[in-house]
Protein backbone atom coordinates (compact mmCIF):
# COMPACT_ATOMS: atom_id res chain seq x y z
CA UNK A 1 0.00 0.00 0.00
CA UNK A 2 1.34 3.39 -0.97
CA UNK A 3 2.16 5.72 1.94
CA UNK A 4 1.61 9.42 2.52
CA UNK A 5 5.38 9.88 2.45
CA UNK A 6 5.18 9.27 -1.32
CA UNK A 7 3.10 12.42 -1.75
CA UNK A 8 4.59 15.83 -2.51
CA UNK A 9 5.48 17.92 0.54
CA UNK A 10 2.52 19.31 2.48
CA UNK A 11 3.08 23.07 2.90
CA UNK A 12 2.14 23.15 6.59
CA UNK A 13 0.20 21.35 9.31
CA UNK A 14 1.95 17.99 9.13
CA UNK A 15 1.15 17.11 12.75
CA UNK A 16 -2.56 17.94 12.51
CA UNK A 17 -3.33 17.16 8.87
CA UNK A 18 -6.48 15.27 7.92
CA UNK A 19 -5.55 12.19 5.87
CA UNK A 20 -7.59 10.33 3.26
CA UNK A 21 -7.03 7.03 1.48
CA UNK A 22 -10.04 7.13 -0.83
CA UNK A 23 -11.57 9.88 -2.92
CA UNK A 24 -15.12 9.42 -1.63
CA UNK A 25 -14.18 10.00 2.02
CA UNK A 26 -12.39 13.23 1.10
CA UNK A 27 -15.40 14.40 -0.94
CA UNK A 28 -17.73 13.60 1.97
CA UNK A 29 -15.52 15.50 4.44
CA UNK A 30 -15.51 18.59 2.22
CA UNK A 31 -19.27 18.32 1.67
CA UNK A 32 -19.74 19.29 5.32
CA UNK A 33 -18.22 22.71 4.67
CA UNK A 34 -21.27 24.88 3.89
CA UNK A 35 -22.51 24.94 0.30
CA UNK A 36 -19.35 23.48 -1.22
CA UNK A 37 -19.80 20.19 -3.09
CA UNK A 38 -16.77 18.31 -4.44
CA UNK A 39 -16.51 14.94 -6.12
CA UNK A 40 -13.02 13.47 -6.35
CA UNK A 41 -11.91 10.39 -8.22
CA UNK A 42 -8.48 8.88 -8.64
CA UNK A 43 -6.41 9.50 -11.76
CA UNK A 44 -3.74 6.97 -10.75
CA UNK A 45 -3.26 3.94 -13.01
CA UNK A 46 -4.03 1.54 -10.14
CA UNK A 47 -7.02 3.56 -8.89
CA UNK A 48 -5.37 4.45 -5.58
CA UNK A 49 -5.92 7.78 -3.88
CA UNK A 50 -4.11 9.52 -1.04
CA UNK A 51 -4.40 13.07 0.22
CA UNK A 52 -3.68 15.12 3.29
CA UNK A 53 -4.85 18.62 4.07
CA UNK A 54 -4.52 21.24 6.81
CA UNK A 55 -6.06 24.66 7.45
CA UNK A 56 -4.92 27.89 9.11
CA UNK A 57 -7.67 30.42 9.70
CA UNK A 58 -7.73 33.95 11.10
CA UNK A 59 -10.32 36.71 11.01
CA UNK A 60 -9.25 37.86 7.54
CA UNK A 61 -7.32 34.95 5.98
CA UNK A 62 -7.87 31.23 5.41
CA UNK A 63 -4.98 29.09 4.17
CA UNK A 64 -5.54 25.52 2.94
CA UNK A 65 -2.62 23.16 2.35
CA UNK A 66 -3.27 20.13 0.15
CA UNK A 67 -0.92 17.35 -0.96
CA UNK A 68 -2.45 14.55 -3.00
CA UNK A 69 -1.96 11.84 -5.59
CA UNK A 70 -3.28 12.44 -9.13
CA UNK A 71 -7.05 13.03 -9.29
CA UNK A 72 -10.06 14.43 -11.14
CA UNK A 73 -12.51 16.71 -9.35
CA UNK A 74 -15.89 18.33 -9.98
CA UNK A 75 -16.73 21.25 -7.67
CA UNK A 76 -19.91 23.27 -7.16
CA UNK A 77 -21.12 25.93 -4.76
CA UNK A 78 -17.77 27.30 -3.56
CA UNK A 79 -18.84 30.22 -1.32
CA UNK A 80 -15.68 32.26 -1.83
CA UNK A 81 -12.83 32.64 -4.27
CA UNK A 82 -9.49 30.91 -3.80
CA UNK A 83 -5.99 31.75 -5.02
CA UNK A 84 -4.26 28.43 -5.73
CA UNK A 85 -0.48 28.64 -5.36
CA UNK A 86 1.39 25.55 -6.66
CA UNK A 87 4.34 24.04 -4.84
CA UNK A 88 4.48 20.83 -6.88
CA UNK A 89 2.65 19.34 -9.86
CA UNK A 90 0.37 20.56 -12.64
CA UNK A 91 -3.38 21.10 -12.95
CA UNK A 92 -5.77 21.75 -15.83
CA UNK A 93 -8.91 23.58 -14.72
CA UNK A 94 -12.11 24.27 -16.65
CA UNK A 95 -14.30 27.19 -15.64
CA UNK A 96 -17.23 28.55 -17.69
CA UNK A 97 -15.90 27.10 -20.93
CA UNK A 98 -12.34 28.35 -20.40
CA UNK A 99 -9.33 26.12 -19.75
CA UNK A 100 -6.44 27.13 -17.49
CA UNK A 101 -3.18 25.22 -17.14
CA UNK A 102 -1.19 26.07 -14.04
CA UNK A 103 1.42 24.55 -11.77
CA UNK A 104 5.12 24.49 -10.99
CA UNK A 105 7.02 26.99 -13.17
CA UNK A 106 3.75 27.86 -14.96
CA UNK A 107 1.88 30.06 -12.50
CA UNK A 108 -0.94 30.21 -9.98
CA UNK A 109 -4.68 30.53 -10.55
CA UNK A 110 -7.40 32.51 -8.83
CA UNK A 111 -10.80 30.79 -8.97
CA UNK A 112 -13.94 32.83 -8.19
CA UNK A 113 -16.88 31.52 -6.15
CA UNK A 114 -18.99 28.87 -7.86
CA UNK A 115 -17.86 25.70 -9.58
CA UNK A 116 -15.20 24.21 -11.82
CA UNK A 117 -13.70 20.90 -12.90
CA UNK A 118 -10.04 19.92 -12.89
CA UNK A 119 -7.58 17.14 -13.45
CA UNK A 120 -4.26 17.12 -11.70
CA UNK A 121 -1.02 15.22 -11.40
CA UNK A 122 0.25 14.47 -7.92
CA UNK A 123 0.47 17.94 -6.46
CA UNK A 124 0.98 20.19 -3.44
CA UNK A 125 -0.78 23.56 -3.30
CA UNK A 126 -1.63 26.38 -0.91
CA UNK A 127 -5.13 27.79 -1.32
CA UNK A 128 -5.59 31.35 -0.04
CA UNK A 129 -8.98 32.88 0.76
CA UNK A 130 -8.83 36.50 1.94
CA UNK A 131 -11.58 38.69 3.30
CA UNK A 132 -12.65 40.86 0.37
CA UNK A 133 -13.27 44.05 2.36
CA UNK A 134 -9.89 43.77 4.08
CA UNK A 135 -8.19 43.02 0.76
CA UNK A 136 -9.72 46.12 -0.83
CA UNK A 137 -8.77 48.28 2.17
CA UNK A 138 -5.17 47.05 2.25
CA UNK A 139 -4.79 47.45 -1.52
CA UNK A 140 -5.94 51.07 -1.40
CA UNK A 141 -3.72 51.83 1.60
CA UNK A 142 -0.73 50.30 -0.20
CA UNK A 143 -1.42 52.65 -3.10
CA UNK A 144 -1.42 55.67 -0.81
CA UNK A 145 -5.17 56.08 -1.07
CA UNK A 146 -5.13 56.27 -4.86
CA UNK A 147 -7.65 54.04 -6.68
CA UNK A 148 -6.49 51.56 -9.28
CA UNK A 149 -6.97 52.59 -12.88
CA UNK A 150 -10.39 51.64 -14.24
CA UNK A 151 -10.33 48.19 -15.81
CA UNK A 152 -6.89 47.29 -14.42
CA UNK A 153 -7.91 46.16 -10.93
CA UNK A 154 -8.14 42.49 -10.03
CA UNK A 155 -11.73 41.21 -9.85
CA UNK A 156 -13.00 38.61 -7.35
CA UNK A 157 -15.73 37.60 -9.79
CA UNK A 158 -13.64 36.13 -12.62
CA UNK A 159 -10.80 33.60 -12.88
CA UNK A 160 -7.31 35.04 -13.14
CA UNK A 161 -4.07 33.27 -14.16
CA UNK A 162 -1.18 34.64 -12.12
CA UNK A 163 2.44 34.66 -13.26
CA UNK A 164 5.07 33.24 -10.89
CA UNK A 165 7.68 34.59 -10.37
CA UNK A 166 7.43 38.29 -11.23
CA UNK A 167 10.53 40.39 -12.05
CA UNK A 168 12.80 38.14 -10.02
CA UNK A 169 10.46 37.88 -7.03
CA UNK A 170 9.45 34.26 -6.37
CA UNK A 171 6.03 34.82 -4.83
CA UNK A 172 5.55 31.08 -4.49
CA UNK A 173 8.48 30.88 -2.07
CA UNK A 174 7.36 34.04 -0.26
CA UNK A 175 3.87 32.63 0.37
CA UNK A 176 5.26 29.22 1.29
CA UNK A 177 7.57 30.87 3.82
CA UNK A 178 4.80 32.99 5.36
CA UNK A 179 2.51 29.95 5.66
CA UNK A 180 5.29 27.97 7.34
CA UNK A 181 5.86 30.83 9.79
CA UNK A 182 2.15 30.97 10.61
CA UNK A 183 2.25 27.21 11.17
CA UNK A 184 4.85 27.71 13.92
CA UNK A 185 2.05 29.29 15.97
CA UNK A 186 0.09 26.01 15.76
CA UNK A 187 -2.88 27.75 14.20
CA UNK A 188 -3.33 30.11 17.18
CA UNK A 189 -5.38 32.90 15.60
CA UNK A 190 -4.56 35.39 18.38
CA UNK A 191 -0.79 34.93 18.12
CA UNK A 192 -0.86 35.00 14.32
CA UNK A 193 -2.72 38.31 14.48
CA UNK A 194 -0.32 39.65 17.13
CA UNK A 195 2.57 38.86 14.80
CA UNK A 196 0.65 40.57 11.93
CA UNK A 197 1.20 37.54 9.68
CA UNK A 198 -2.34 37.62 8.29
CA UNK A 199 -1.80 41.24 7.28
CA UNK A 200 1.45 40.19 5.57
CA UNK A 201 -0.37 37.47 3.61
CA UNK A 202 -3.01 39.95 2.41
CA UNK A 203 -0.33 42.45 1.37
CA UNK A 204 1.56 39.81 -0.63
CA UNK A 205 -1.63 38.60 -2.31
CA UNK A 206 -2.66 42.19 -3.08
CA UNK A 207 0.75 42.87 -4.61
CA UNK A 208 0.67 39.65 -6.62
CA UNK A 209 -2.85 40.09 -8.01
CA UNK A 210 -2.29 43.79 -8.87
CA UNK A 211 1.41 43.53 -9.68
CA UNK A 212 1.43 45.73 -12.79
CA UNK A 213 -0.46 48.53 -11.02
CA UNK A 214 1.92 48.52 -8.06
CA UNK A 215 4.99 48.34 -10.29
CA UNK A 216 3.79 51.33 -12.31
CA UNK A 217 2.96 53.54 -9.32
CA UNK A 218 5.57 56.20 -8.60
CA UNK A 219 6.99 56.83 -5.12
CA UNK A 220 5.40 59.62 -3.13
CA UNK A 221 7.27 62.74 -2.17
CA UNK A 222 9.39 62.61 0.95
CA UNK A 223 7.52 62.40 4.23
CA UNK A 224 7.32 65.62 6.26
CA UNK A 225 8.88 65.49 9.72
CA UNK A 226 5.45 65.95 11.33
CA UNK A 227 4.11 62.85 9.55
CA UNK A 228 7.11 60.78 10.60
CA UNK A 229 6.68 61.99 14.17
CA UNK A 230 3.01 60.96 14.01
CA UNK A 231 4.01 57.46 12.97
CA UNK A 232 6.58 57.20 15.77
CA UNK A 233 4.10 58.47 18.37
CA UNK A 234 1.55 55.90 17.23
CA UNK A 235 4.15 53.13 17.45
CA UNK A 236 5.21 54.12 20.97
CA UNK A 237 1.58 54.29 22.12
CA UNK A 238 0.78 50.82 20.78
CA UNK A 239 3.87 48.73 21.48
CA UNK A 240 1.87 46.04 23.28
CA UNK A 241 -0.72 45.84 20.47
CA UNK A 242 -0.52 44.56 16.92
CA UNK A 243 1.09 47.13 14.62
CA UNK A 244 1.01 46.53 10.88
CA UNK A 245 2.49 48.36 7.95
CA UNK A 246 -1.04 48.77 6.64
CA UNK A 247 -2.03 50.67 9.80
CA UNK A 248 1.00 52.95 9.55
CA UNK A 249 0.17 53.73 5.94
CA UNK A 250 -3.43 54.48 6.84
CA UNK A 251 -2.51 56.72 9.79
CA UNK A 252 0.11 58.75 7.92
CA UNK A 253 -1.57 58.79 4.50
CA UNK A 254 1.73 57.67 2.95
CA UNK A 255 2.37 54.69 0.70
CA UNK A 256 4.63 51.84 1.70
CA UNK A 257 7.51 53.24 -0.35
CA UNK A 258 7.29 56.70 1.22
CA UNK A 259 7.26 55.18 4.71
CA UNK A 260 10.25 53.04 3.83
CA UNK A 261 12.18 56.06 2.52
CA UNK A 262 11.27 58.17 5.57
CA UNK A 263 12.34 55.57 8.13
CA UNK A 264 15.49 54.71 6.20
CA UNK A 265 16.48 58.37 6.10
CA UNK A 266 15.68 59.01 9.77
CA UNK A 267 16.62 55.72 11.47
CA UNK A 268 18.42 53.59 8.84
CA UNK A 269 15.80 50.84 9.13
CA UNK A 270 12.36 49.88 7.88
CA UNK A 271 9.19 50.89 9.77
CA UNK A 272 8.66 47.37 11.13
CA UNK A 273 12.31 47.10 12.17
CA UNK A 274 11.79 50.35 14.09
CA UNK A 275 8.75 48.81 15.79
CA UNK A 276 10.88 45.83 16.85
CA UNK A 277 13.63 48.14 18.15
CA UNK A 278 11.19 50.18 20.23
CA UNK A 279 9.71 47.00 21.67
CA UNK A 280 13.18 45.72 22.54
CA UNK A 281 13.94 49.00 24.30
CA UNK A 282 10.68 48.77 26.26
CA UNK A 283 11.47 45.23 27.38
CA UNK A 284 15.04 46.24 28.24
CA UNK A 285 13.81 49.08 30.46
CA UNK A 286 11.33 46.75 32.17
CA UNK A 287 14.03 44.13 32.76
CA UNK A 288 16.43 46.66 34.30
CA UNK A 289 13.68 47.81 36.66
CA UNK A 290 12.37 44.29 37.42
CA UNK A 291 11.57 43.17 40.94
CA UNK A 292 11.74 39.75 42.53
CA UNK A 293 9.00 37.45 41.25
CA UNK A 294 8.76 38.93 37.76
CA UNK A 295 9.52 36.54 34.90
CA UNK A 296 10.69 36.97 31.34
CA UNK A 297 7.65 35.31 29.75
CA UNK A 298 5.31 37.86 31.32
CA UNK A 299 7.54 40.84 30.56
CA UNK A 300 8.44 40.01 26.95
CA UNK A 301 5.09 38.38 26.17
CA UNK A 302 3.44 41.79 26.35
CA UNK A 303 5.47 42.92 23.34
CA UNK A 304 6.47 39.82 21.34
CA UNK A 305 4.38 36.87 20.13
CA UNK A 306 7.45 34.71 19.40
CA UNK A 307 9.68 34.62 22.48
CA UNK A 308 12.40 32.64 20.72
CA UNK A 309 12.77 35.31 18.06
CA UNK A 310 12.66 37.98 20.79
CA UNK A 311 15.56 36.33 22.65
CA UNK A 312 17.61 36.16 19.45
CA UNK A 313 17.04 39.86 18.67
CA UNK A 314 17.68 40.89 22.28
CA UNK A 315 21.05 39.11 22.41
CA UNK A 316 22.02 40.51 19.02
CA UNK A 317 21.28 44.05 20.18
CA UNK A 318 22.44 43.99 23.82
CA UNK A 319 25.07 41.25 23.75
CA UNK A 320 23.47 39.06 26.42
CA UNK A 321 20.49 36.78 26.84
CA UNK A 322 17.41 38.50 28.29
CA UNK A 323 17.16 35.79 30.96
CA UNK A 324 20.68 36.61 32.12
CA UNK A 325 19.92 40.33 32.17
CA UNK A 326 16.78 39.73 34.24
CA UNK A 327 18.60 37.59 36.83
CA UNK A 328 21.34 40.19 37.18
CA UNK A 329 18.85 43.06 37.49
CA UNK A 330 16.85 41.30 40.21
CA UNK A 331 20.02 40.28 42.07
CA UNK A 332 21.31 43.87 41.95
CA UNK A 333 18.01 45.20 43.26
CA UNK A 334 18.04 42.69 46.16
CA UNK A 335 21.58 43.67 47.11
CA UNK A 336 20.65 47.31 47.23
Amino acid sequence: MKSYEDLPRLAFGHTRAAKFRDADSMSEALAGMGSLEMKHRSAEADGSFRAQTAVIKTRSVRLVALASSAFHVEAQGAPSGLLMVPLHGFTTTQHDGRTFEWGTDQGALYLPPGGCSARSTARSVIGIDVDRAEFDRVTQVMLGGRPLARGSAFSFSRPCPVKLPRTGVDFCRVIDSLAATMDLFEGDEHLIARAALDDAIIRVVALLLNFDAFSASAPDAGAPRAVLRLACEYIDANLTSTITLTELESITGLSRRSLQYAFRAAFDCTPMQWVAQRRLEAVRNHILAAREGENLTTIAGEYFANLGEFARMYKQRYGELPSTALKQAIAKRLRS
